[in-house]
């Protein structure tokens, strides 16, 4: 049988200081600090779990544009390869012109020269690869190459007027500047 301390009734527990009763008000401090001790590492996992997602999206940002520089590098890389190539197709494409203008002066035949050089501007075109338009044109450091001036007080400062060999460009891209002379207004008394 149980034991009735005094002062209490028969169904009341007793409260030796050993038993679930016994910690009174220290239930609930222990109960809060149980609670705290839970939160502290759901806290900290938490926070961790934010920084390695801060982590992640820093290395996938510097990865895109790892991929992203790579990508203009090799683009670029290709693009100084072919403008080279064409820089020299372009130098053999200006020995024809100029063979086929030496014939037709001489008066013979050039159908055959004609009709490379035909395929020569198919093959450029094809490629992207256009004839800068420079005569009568303002000079433009980009695109020309200023090799003489000729006064003109008719013309408008700086205009090409001779194209002394043609300049090409390719996708926003000089190959080759155009060889020109423009004109300067000169000194009118």
């Amino acid at each position: 049988m149980q034991d009735v301390e005094e002062g209490s009734t028969p169904g009341e527990k007793v409260q030796d200081g050993s038993g679930p009763a016994a910690t009174g008000s220290t239930t609930g401090t222990t109960n809060a600090m149980a609670d705290k001790a839970c939160q502290d590492p759901l806290e900290a996992e938490r926070s961790k779990s934010q920084e390695y997602e801060e982590k992640y999206k820093r290395a996938l940002a510097d990865y895109v544009n790892l991929e992203r520089r790579t990508a203009a590098d090799i683009q670029n890389g290709i693009n100084r390869a072919m403008d080279g190539m064409v820089r020299e197709f372009l130098d053999i494409y200006d020995d024809f012109a100029r063979a086929r203008d030496a014939y037709r002066a001489e008066g013979a035949e050039t159908a055959g020269l004609d009709s490379i050089l035909k395929n020569a501007d198919a093959m450029l075109r094809k490629h992207g690869v256009t004839p800068i338009e420079s005569l009568g044109r303002i000079f433009d450091p980009r695109l020309h190459e200023a090799m003489s001036t000729k006064s003109n007080p008719a013309l408008e400062e700086q205009t090409v007027t001779q194209e002394l060999r043609k300049g090409y460009i390719a996708q926003d891209r000089v190959i080759r500047p155009a060889l020109v002379e423009i004109s300067t207004k000169g000194v009118t008394e």
